[in-house]
């Protein structure tokens, strides 16, 4: 392997007149002030540029590719740059004619997440590690390996840090307000979307978004923006159309009202006491499911809406079939009036082996004992507490194999961007629903992949048949898939290899 790794010579001045020192550089994801950038900077930043070749097995070929990873500049509402999206492309380097190859735009939600879950877990032609994901390493060693899931033989990928995470920062004198939104963060992915287009001379290529949780938001609202127009946000007619979206973990629609969104939790309350083996004994996972969803619609449903009216005998037959199809006892589901949420579920299930479920993967356990008073969502769920330490410190380890020298913190998830988060998205525009929904009508070739993991308790399958259902999209022209894992459906070979499999017939068309 070849590593060619260097600082960009040219610094980017953000005012006229001569070079002066930069600041010390913030770290990103620290707090940022939002009443800041009144007057104009007079510091220079310089962008960070670093390339490395390699190769490895990708779809049953050898492959050379070039990896390209650092600063682009991004303007904010005053015309001047505002923020720097650090990024990294792969692109495969014995295409003769990229005009007709597929390039995928990926990035995570949060909405303060970096890049470093789809990155290292699925697109990268490195990934983490883990002889058994399920009880991955929590402290060293932690290791990499080739990632023969990698879609790198089909399409070029560039994997996205929004601004104030991974090594993506606002500049000093960059206004929060331009990155740190619904509406805002989606301009700024769209401008760094075409001004990558502009530098590599893809116009021609097939274009497709990947967004992970969160990040279906951010692809359905980015993707409307790139196709441009008066009335969107970036006030100008941009005129990129996009081939397809990829949710994954979709969380731009959830089932409308207490009563719905409670029968459609079932299916994955049924996926993960299956997994477990307090639930579908004798029957498979999928039919098990199958089951529980149309109980959830044929009889959940219909009882949940008549509340105190529905009958004794009634209320008995429901109770026992939810114990059925999730494991719980009857009882317990009675006191908590045919509605146990998913957060008891977790804690109860296997209540008996002393064991919580994680929310973003229910396949995950914890010990009960010593979860404290006031639990982290993140920090004590049993998923992300274990899987996370190895991510982190595995692309500290692709850092270095790769040459990207970059000084400061690498943020995976900045938990002040998330709750600094402004949501609001001022008309003319309208939500990712609505936007995805406008963007099939107007773009026939659009199609739209939705992805979840069936122990995702979070995101999970019935919610995402909901939002297949309800947003006014074309049936025709969206793909579901379901995988036996959760959140990041990518851990665990079984499931990582039959996405790699799907999303490789998506973007060929294959």
């Amino acid at each position: 392997m070849r590593i060619l790794a260097k600082a960009a010579f040219c610094s980017f001045l953000l005012v006229s007149g001569g070079c002066v020192p930069a600041d010390e550089p913030r770290e990103p994801g620290a707090s940022v002030d939002s009443s800041r950038a009144a007057s104009p900077p007079a510091q220079a930043f310089e962008p960070r540029h670093f390339e490395y070749h390699g190769e490895g097995i990708f779809g049953g070929e050898r492959i050379g590719y070039r990896l390209i990873a650092g600063d682009t500049l991004i303007d904010g509402s005053d015309g001047r740059p505002g923020a720097a999206l650090f990024t990294f492309t792969y692109l495969r380097e014995d295409v003769r004619d990229r005009r007709s190859r597929p390039v995928v735009f990926i990035f995570n939600g949060g909405p303060g997440s970096s890049s470093i879950w789809m990155h290292m877990g699925l697109f990268g032609p490195r990934r983490i590690a883990m002889d058994d994901p399920l009880n991955p390493p929590v402290t060293p060693p932690f290791a990499l390996e080739d990632n023969p899931y990698s879609i790198l033989d089909a399409a070029d990928l560039v994997l996205i840090d929004p601004a104030e995470t991974g090594f993506s920062q606002i500049l000093p004198g960059g206004e929060a307000a331009d990155f740190l939104g619904t509406q805002a963060d989606a301009v700024a992915t769209a401008r760094f979307i075409e001004q990558w287009l502009i530098t590599h001379d893809r116009w021609e290529s097939p274009k497709y978004l990947v967004g992970a949780s969160y990040g279906t938001t951010r692809a359905a609202l980015t993707a409307r923006i790139l196709a441009g127009g008066p009335m969107s946000p970036g006030a100008r007619m941009t005129g990129i159309g996009v081939d397809g979206i990829v949710l994954v973990g979709q969380a731009i629609m959830s089932p409308q009202g207490p009563e719905a969104g409670q029968a459609a939790s079932l299916g994955a309350m049924a996926a993960s006491a299956w997994y477990h083996g307090k639930a579908g004994e004798g029957e498979s996972r999928t039919d098990f499911i199958a089951d529980a969803e149309a109980f959830a619609v044929e009889r959940y449903l219909p009882a949940l809406f008549l509340g105190d009216a529905l009958d004794t005998a009634d209320r008995a037959e429901i109770a026992a079939s939810l114990a059925r199809f999730t494991g719980l006892p009857a009882d317990l589901i009675e006191a908590e009036n045919l509605r146990p949420s998913a957060q008891l579920f977790r804690e109860r299930l296997l209540n008996g082996e002393g064991l919580h479920l994680g929310a973003y993967d229910a396949r995950y356990t914890l010990p009960a004992n010593g979860l404290p008073a006031m639990p982290d969502p993140v920090g004590d769920d049993p998923a992300m507490a274990q899987y996370s330490p190895s991510y982190v410190a595995g692309l500290r380890q692709y850092l270095a194999e790769t040459g990207i020298d970059v000084s400061g913190t690498y943020t995976a998830i900045s938990f002040s961007v998330n709750s600094g988060w402004d949501r609001t998205i001022r008309p003319p525009s309208s939500g990712a629903a609505d936007s995805l929904a406008g963007l099939m009508r107007a773009n026939r070739d659009l199609r739209v992949m939705v992805v979840t993991g069936e122990m995702d308790l979070v995101t999970h399958i019935g919610s995402a048949d909901y939002f297949v259902r309800h947003a006014g999209l074309q049936p025709d022209r969206i793909v579901s898939r379901r995988y036996p894992s959760g959140h990041m459906p990518y851990l665990g070979d079984d499931s990582a290899e039959s996405l790699s499999e799907d999303l490789r017939a998506f973007v060929t068309g294959h």
